[in-house]
């Protein structure tokens, strides 16, 4: 076991300040968790404990990182990589290789580790991470989002570091999936493996890491000390700068309010239900701190219909079939399903981006089956937010990129002055979209694709990464866009976001479409929501254990 202090870092990029005067120290055995806003320098702390920011050109870096007394900046790449493991918020940034299992031996091979012992470190790794057998020999760049993050999990996990540090490790899996990467994390932690672990999706880790560091807005330490302690006493401030809290807590902040108060602040929805609160009194509370979107009712004038769609990479191997379903103008509807189910590739057919084998395809009353993307988006009816925003970013600052989306607009400079302000992407406007945070870069792509008028909007993950200042903000645009006609497609694994926004949700599972209706009515169908690797909302599950 080793430790590593922290002595007041300090980090600039580019000349804007990121991390300040900060102070911490763990041994490499704690289980934690770090929250704070987006951009609050989370992503930086990680790197700079690895020694990379101190690297990094455009930095400038006072302070240090100590492993027992020893410089990070004195230690060779090797030396901390026996110390800590890494997974990067974009996983694609990480990999070397075109294989999943050459990912894997990329490190060991680096580490020096034996030809024979490999074969087995590779194969326990990508086993811990549930990583699909059937995707072994898959190129990396065809795995779902899903997919990839658990291959860089499992290269992480096959170094032997003693600790772990994991950047939104679960941000692109289903709910399945980041139950049992938290699983995977929990065995590895008995094991003796530390975690340092940055995550919006709370609930899964909340049972298993001991203690919580929050970062606030301006790169300061903001709280630090046992969770129930910390969301409690530092409730106001973590709500004002928008840093995720547990939805068991603000259910118990308004039944406090509704004049019932816990014996025991909750975390999570199991305790929460131990408190054998009626489900009159869970109701109000929960409509007060969640309340449901007013809804427009959407029009009887199709914007999407589609007839036994079929698509695939391979011939004979289909990631969908037989879709059929259509989608009204003003209608809000959220597609999910497990990773690998065909989401992303179901939706890019749609538009052209993907070639689809069987069936039929009418956009706004018009055939495009067949059509290449380029005549599909030609007329500006329809914006598409790619799951990697980086995938659509074309120029060198954020000023100029959301120029670009706005150039046949007389009123260009005052539209991209309202969508920085909106998107809260002030004070990064000559920034490289590359070199924003997680968090900025998904806001930008999604203010780039609003800033003109469209019948249709498809985002994939839209809120992935996002705190909930970021999260609500952006599902408030989404609804004044529908709100004004916009029909909405967007895929997430976030049935409590679904819920509250959407007015019909479309289930893909194995491929096929095991669902397309109200939200409603799929609460009252557990078997195909289990069945797709999803989790029913945080109400609906209170509900089925108050019956």
């Amino acid at each position: 076991m080793s430790s590593v202090r922290i002595n007041h870092l300090n980090v600039d990029l580019s000349g804007k300040k990121v991390l300040e005067d900060l102070c911490l120290e763990f041994n490499t055995k704690e289980r934690i968790l770090i929250l704070g806003a987006g951009g609050c320098g989370k992503s930086t702390l990680l790197l700079s404990m690895m020694g990379i920011v101190q690297r990094m050109e455009n930095a400038e870096v006072t302070g240090e990182v100590f492993f027992d007394d020893c410089p990070v900046t004195k230690l060779k790449a090797f030396e901390v990589a026996k110390v800590l493991g890494i997974v990067f918020q974009n996983p694609e940034s990480q990999f070397c290789t075109l294989y999943p299992e050459n990912e894997v031996a990329f490190g060991l091979e680096n580490l020096g580790v034996e030809p024979k012992k490999m074969d087995r470190i590779i194969s326990d790794s990508l086993m811990a991470m549930h990583f699909p057998k059937k995707r072994i020999h898959a190129q990396i760049n065809q795995l779902s989002g899903g997919e990839q993050q658990r291959l860089a999990c499992a290269a992480a996990v096959a170094q032997g570091a003693q600790m772990l540090l994991l950047d939104e490790p679960t941000s692109n899996l289903d709910p399945e999936g980041r139950r049992q990467v938290a699983d995977a994390a929990e065995t590895l932690s008995r094991k003796g493996k530390g975690l340092l672990v940055v995550e919006h999706n709370l609930e899964n880790w909340l049972p298993l890491l001991g203690r919580v560091i929050v970062l606030g807005n301006n790169g300061k330490l903001l709280a630090d000390g046992d969770p129930r302690d910390v969301f409690v006493k530092y409730k106001d401030q973590m709500t004002q700068q928008g840093i995720w809290r547990p939805r068991a807590l603000r259910m118990f902040d308004e039944l406090k309010s509704l004049g019932y108060t816990p014996a025991r602040v909750p975390l999570t929805a199991k305790e929460l239900r131990k408190e054998q609160i009626s489900w009159e009194l869970l109701a109000k509370a929960w409509e007060k701190a969640f309340p449901t979107c007013v809804r427009k009712i959407s029009t009887a004038k199709p914007l999407i219909q589609t007839e036994h769609l079929t698509g695939e990479y391979k011939k004979g191997q289909p990631v969908f079939r037989d879709v059929s379903f259509r989608m009204d103008c003003g209608d809000f509807v959220a597609l999910t399903g497990r990773n690998g189910s065909g989401k992303s590739t179901l939706a890019k057919t749609l538009v052209g981006l993907h070639e689809a084998s069987e069936g039929r395809i009418m956009l706004f009353g018009q055939d495009t089956t067949g059509e290449r993307a380029s005549s599909v988006f030609r007329s500006g009816d329809i914006g598409y937010v790619f799951q990697n925003p980086e995938h659509q970013f074309l120029k060198e600052t954020v000023w100029d990129e959301l120029k670009y989306s706005v150039r046949q607009d007389l009123s260009g400079n005052s539209i991209v002055h309202r969508l920085i302000q909106q998107f809260d992407l002030q004070g990064v406007e000559s920034s490289n979209p590359f070199r924003l945070s997680g968090g900025q870069k998904r806001r930008l792509s999604v203010a780039i694709m609003l800033s003109g008028h469209r019948k249709l909007l498809i985002l994939d993950e839209p809120t992935f990464g996002q705190d909930e200042k970021a999260t609500y903000m952006l599902m408030d645009k989404l609804i004044e866009y529908n709100q004004g006609g916009t029909g909405i497609l967007m895929i997430t694994h976030d049935l409590d976001l679904a819920a509250r926004y959407a007015n019909k949700i479309a289930v893909l599972s194995d491929g096929s479409l095991a669902y397309y209706g109200t939200p409603e009515e799929l609460w009252k169908k557990p078997d195909v929501i289990k069945h797709s690797g999803l989790q029913i909302p945080f109400f609906a599950e209170l509900r089925m254990e108050d019956q």
